[in-house]
């Protein structure tokens, strides 16, 4: 027997976590209608019926019991058929992935799961900095849907890590197209504090706990996390540095973080600890010493970048994708932060590297070019 609107309501409030009067307040009617609704002495009027989905992040089908209420499921396919047509340096694959997402949307125009994902390729799209992956003919027609998708997202949804991802995809999107007051709007809601995430205060409810291993785990796993956040920002402090022409300060940046970080990790320094394909702070690095004419330096910059991953890639024999779960650190023992990367990644990835525009001097060096056939040989 198939449910009534008012029990398929009910349902998707509870589910969400609204009180009858909480929903009410969304709609603008009182709890006394959202109760006759739920009885099924009532129902909402046709008005309300699209807000009504949009609070809920699913289709006016489900709530018409039209469509299965197993509607994640059917995203998540979706979602998973995106990834599957992904091809790592075809900007091609991308779009595909990406149109796949939106055709989702118009059978599910609410659904959360698609949405998100949808908004994070999106933006990966349309910012020129992104490098291969930016669709510069598309780039302003996708930036225009993945702005109204972060805000749908900011009034939708209850995770707040969604909703922080959202705001700063609007924070470099407002940016890129000049609206600096929408941009620091979207700036102002983020949190001042960096110690407040799950695994920080994971670690505070397992200490009072007494499970001092898991607090360790969780402590390790924020150390971790917050890392990566810290090459993101020494990557984007040496850049600006640079492009205000005082290289010495980016050099003296860079090379300050290697040591701290030489500290922490001793051998075994994940290069491109924030992202395998950005952020790359020896890169950077060389950058800086070609612009001061150190040319043998910024040389041995980029080869500490690029021999990194050829050295993991010979290490992982056999595995197709590589993972950071467990760090050999006297600081961070273990950790629950894992980042991945194909091995079939690997050798698009390092020629990218390779075609920086800002290490292009090196091109003719001796040493660049046997780098680069190390590189093209891979198989």
């Amino acid at each position: 027997m198939s449910s009534t609107m008012g029990q398929i309501i009910k349902a998707l409030r509870t589910k969400n976590g609204f009180t009858q009067e909480e929903l009410a307040k969304r709609l603008g009617v009182t709890y006394q209608a959202v109760s006759k609704w739920e009885n099924d002495t009532g129902m909402p009027d046709i008005s309300q019926v699209v807000p009504l989905a949009s609070i809920f992040g699913v289709s006016t089908d489900v709530l018409f019991g039209i469509a299965d209420t197993t509607e994640n499921e059917e995203a998540w396919k979706i979602v998973q058929h995106a990834g599957g047509v992904e091809k790592y340096g075809e900007v091609v694959s991308y779009l595909n992935a990406y149109d796949i997402l939106l055709d989702g949307l118009k059978k599910y125009p609410n659904n959360l799961i698609i949405m998100i994902n949808c908004m994070n390729l999106g933006a990966s799209l349309s910012l020129p900095e992104n490098g291969w992956i930016y669709a510069e003919k598309r780039a302003k027609e996708i930036a225009s849907e993945t702005i109204r998708q972060a805000n749908f997202i900011i009034a939708n949804s209850k995770n707040i890590t969604d909703i922080l991802s959202a705001r700063q995809v609007l924070v470099f999107l407002y940016c890129t197209q000049g609206e600096f007051n929408l941009a620091s709007n979207e700036a102002r809601n983020f949190p001042p504090r960096a110690d407040l995430t799950v695994y920080s205060n994971m670690a505070i409810v397992n200490e009072y706990m007494a499970n001092y291993k898991r607090t360790a785990t969780c402590l390790c796993s924020n150390i971790d996390y917050t890392l990566q956040a810290f090459e993101n920002d020494i990557a984007r402090l040496g850049k600006t540095y640079c492009h205000d022409g005082k290289y010495k300060d980016a050099i003296a940046v860079y090379e300050t973080f290697f040591e701290v970080m030489s500290v922490i990790f001793k051998d075994e320094i994940p290069l491109s600890y924030h992202d395998f394909d950005s952020g790359d702070c020896y890169l950077l690095l060389a950058e800086a010493y070609l612009a001061t004419g150190e040319t043998s330096k910024a040389m041995g910059a980029v080869e500490k970048s690029v021999m990194y991953y050829i050295d993991l890639y010979s290490t992982y024999t056999g595995q197709k994708v590589l993972q950071r779960s467990h760090i050999k650190s006297p600081v961070i023992r273990e950790t629950e932060v894992i980042t991945s990367l194909p091995k079939e990644n690997i050798k698009q990835m390092l020629l990218n590297k390779l075609s920086t525009p800002g290490i292009q001097f090196l091109n003719q060096e001796t040493r660049f070019l046997e780098l680069f056939a190390i590189v093209n040989n891979l198989s």
